[in-house]
């Protein structure tokens, strides 16, 4: 198993109250998600935010965020960022397997980062 050494991606923009998927994994390949970086953008309150590992719906259909798929929710001080870090990387092996944030907040945006590797 070689590694692609070339990270998973850039930053995302998730909209205020909407879900943005920030990761897929591609065809044939496997992800190892390290950690996710998110930066709330808003400056007068805490940011709620969700992240969801989602497994594919089969054809490497993108599957739907759900209180099944959520991995943590999270409340991010203003204007902050928040590391969520794993002790072991989170694997994601079938096509169409995604990563999703769910920005709860009603006006103001959220970045994010997924920091890890695939296989080459």
């Amino acid at each position: 198993m070689a590694l692609a050494q070339v990270g998973l991606g850039s930053i995302f923009q998730v909209g205020a109250a909407s879900t943005q998927v920030v990761y897929t994994v591609g065809s044939a390949q496997t992800a190892y998600i390290r950690s996710i970086e998110l930066c709330s953008l808003d400056s007068t309150n805490t940011l709620n935010a969700q992240i969801h590992i989602v497994p594919t719906t089969g054809g490497g259909a993108i599957g739907t965020a759900s209180s099944i798929t959520r991995l943590a929710r999270l409340g991010i001080s203003t204007e902050d960022t928040y590391f969520f870090e794993n002790a072991y990387p989170i694997t994601l092996n079938n096509n169409g397997d995604s990563v999703l944030i769910y920005n709860e907040s009603e006006t103001e945006a959220l970045n994010v980062l997924v920091l890890g590797d695939r296989e080459a």
